[in-house]
């Protein structure tokens, strides 16, 4: 049976964007399950003891026909200083709980760019082998993640929606991997605008920025010349 993941952002107490969770929820089950069950997540949701009460945390929520699981963990963003571009058809359209298409391309394309580095074969580490044994450590010492590009058009990194700044505005590519929460929201209060982005309009843009359900805008931002092939 196929199983999902909603993952809602609890600040001080408060879920955010809950109406878009449920959507997107309710929309899967529709879809894969053919039922409408109109499930309200904060029904389900605890109520934040005193731990919760302030400070960040991801609330992970799993769930098939029915929710089945929900936890709640501190969050701490990750350091992301840069992007390598990654070409791929993936389908990703739902957030399915299962991921290894999307770990796949992001360990691939890290040990290929691990195996390139001088620095790295002088660890004596310049096999398959030993990225993969050295493959935690390697991404956050890098601060490297990936940015996919479909078909000619700029998509999404390993695990957020994008927002590019051109000295004036703030957009998001038409194309994506996954229609996330935070960028329908943005959208919605005209805070982005969505536009077509190939490979070749990058150079057009200052910086980037890394959003979903946890990050807000600005929260990682990434300059322009810090995005490669």
């Amino acid at each position: 049976m196929y199983r999902f993941i909603e993952t809602i952002k609890l600040e001080d107490g408060n879920f955010k964007l809950l109406d878009y969770h449920n959507n997107r929820l309710n929309k899967t089950i529709l879809h894969f399950f053919k039922k409408n069950p109109a499930i309200d997540i904060g029904k389900f949701l605890p109520l934040t003891d005193a731990e919760f009460k302030k400070g960040l945390f991801k609330c992970r929520i799993v769930y098939s026909d029915k929710i089945e699981n929900i936890e709640i963990t501190p969050y701490a963003k990750k350091n992301i200083k840069r992007l390598k571009i990654v070409k791929s058809d993936i389908d990703y359209s739902f957030k399915y709980e299962n991921r290894n298409n999307i770990d796949d391309i992001l360990h691939n394309a890290i040990s290929k760019f691990l195996l390139e580095k001088k620095s790295f074969k002088n660890k004596n580490c310049s096999n398959l082998e030993n990225v993969n044994n050295s493959e935690d450590v390697n991404k956050n010492e890098l601060a490297i993640d990936i940015l996919i590009v479909k078909n000619g058009l700029i998509t999404d990194t390993s695990y957020s929606n994008i927002i590019l700044y051109d000295g004036k505005g703030w957009f998001t590519p038409k194309s994506f991997i996954l229609n996330g929460v935070k960028r329908q929201f943005l959208l919605n209060i005209g805070k982005i605008k969505e536009i077509k982005i190939t490979l070749e309009d990058l150079k057009n843009f200052e910086k980037i920025s890394l959003i979903n359900a946890m990050l807000e805008p600005r929260d990682i931002e990434i300059d322009i010349e810090n995005i490669f092939e």
